[in-house]
């Protein structure tokens, strides 16, 4: 800093270093907005799915065609190996 003050120079440096900032700035925005709605959209989709499984499992175990035990072994199956 000493080496700027002597050459008189601290505005250009300041400004400079300003708009360095900025442009960093503006790029690390866009670039969370872009991890943000990816990761969303993802989550989204998987906690619909698991919803949907859930919901079509206690159709199959209210109609008789499998026990609880049976659906929620298959359930686990299901979740893991979409892993």
């Amino acid at each position: 800093m000493r080496t700027v003050q002597a050459f008189t120079g601290e505005e250009k440096a300041v400004s400079s270093y300003q708009g360095a900032l900025r442009n960093t700035y503006n790029y690390g925005r866009k670039a969370g907005l872009a991890k943000g709605l990816g990761l969303g959209s993802l989550h989204f989709v998987l906690f619909l799915s698991w919803a949907l499984l859930i919901w079509f499992t206690s159709i199959v175990v209210h109609k008789g065609i499998a026990n609880g035990g049976e659906s929620f072994t298959t359930m686990l199956n299901v979740v893991i190996a979409g892993l």
